[in-house]
């Protein structure tokens, strides 16, 4: 998903043609871009997009959604999850970064959480300073460190994995977010990662990777500024201790 960011949505794009490309998977993939009305030149991004994956669809909203119709992005995505019904979905927005590997990262601690039957989320965003009891619930984290992981069941909207059984829980529909939300308090967020972790909540549950599998706070808010300012969001600190020790297992010398 991406709102004025060319440059940005690009990047995201030829990192995702990378770890596409190392796992040989261009044929089995799907990507779909969700762009909101803006003005900016998107046209590297688009070359791109078909360089990811045999199948994509680049679609543009015909009028600007922001925060207030955020929701609709989502649904659009519900509606070809029900269409083309993929064993696994990765949403990404289009201000993170990630390493090439992300996928082989992600489907580690996956295969790890397996045993769950009810795992229906892996969050791939997390941060020193995420709530230890919960956002929008009240769940306690389990800190699962031998699995990479941390038992949160509420995820945000960074960058997150889901399962085809996620969509099913969810009737493959969103549930339109009231203007109301915003009547009172007009910097509130746009309502979509509450919606989701208590639709889910008591139904299935969501890991979080910890140390995280993506950076993010490098660019600036563009849908919602004010509440960024109040809540940073930005574990590129953590990210970078985390890649830096990833990366030194990936060439460690292997036992013999």
């Amino acid at each position: 998903m991406t709102y004025d960011r060319p440059n940005a949505c690009h990047r995201v794009l030829s990192r995702l043609e990378e770890a596409v490309s190392l796992r040989g998977a261009r044929e089995r993939t799907a990507l779909i871009v969700l762009r909101d009305t803006c003005d900016g030149d998107y046209a590297g991004a688009r070359a791109c997009a078909s360089a990811v994956a045999h199948t994509h669809v680049w679609l543009d909203a015909t009028k600007r959604l922001g925060k207030r119709q955020f929701w609709r992005s989502y649904q659009a995505a519900m509606y070809f999850a029900q269409r083309w019904r993929p064993k696994r979905t990765l949403f990404l927005h289009d201000d993170v970064e990630f390493s090439a590997t992300l996928f082989d990262e992600a489907d580690a601690i996956w295969d790890m959480t397996a045993d769950d039957p009810l795992r229906r989320v892996l969050y791939l965003f997390s941060s020193s300073k995420d709530e230890e009891n919960g956002r929008w619930i009240h769940f306690p984290r389990k800190e699962l460190g031998e699995r990479s992981c941390r038992l949160t069941n509420w995820f945000d909207l960074q960058a997150f994995m889901v399962d085809l059984q996620f969509f099913e829980l969810l009737n493959f529909r969103m549930v339109p977010i009231h203007p109301n939300r915003w009547l009172r308090k007009p910097t509130t967020s746009s309502g979509v990662g509450r919606q989701l972790t208590l639709r889910l909540f008591g139904r299935g549950n969501v890991y979080q990777a910890w140390p995280p599998l993506v950076s993010h706070g490098s660019e600036p808010s563009v849908a919602n500024p004010e509440a960024r300012a109040a809540t940073d969001l930005d574990n590129r600190r953590e990210y970078a201790a985390a890649e830096a020790q990833r990366a030194a297992s990936r060439h460690a010398p292997s036992a013999t």
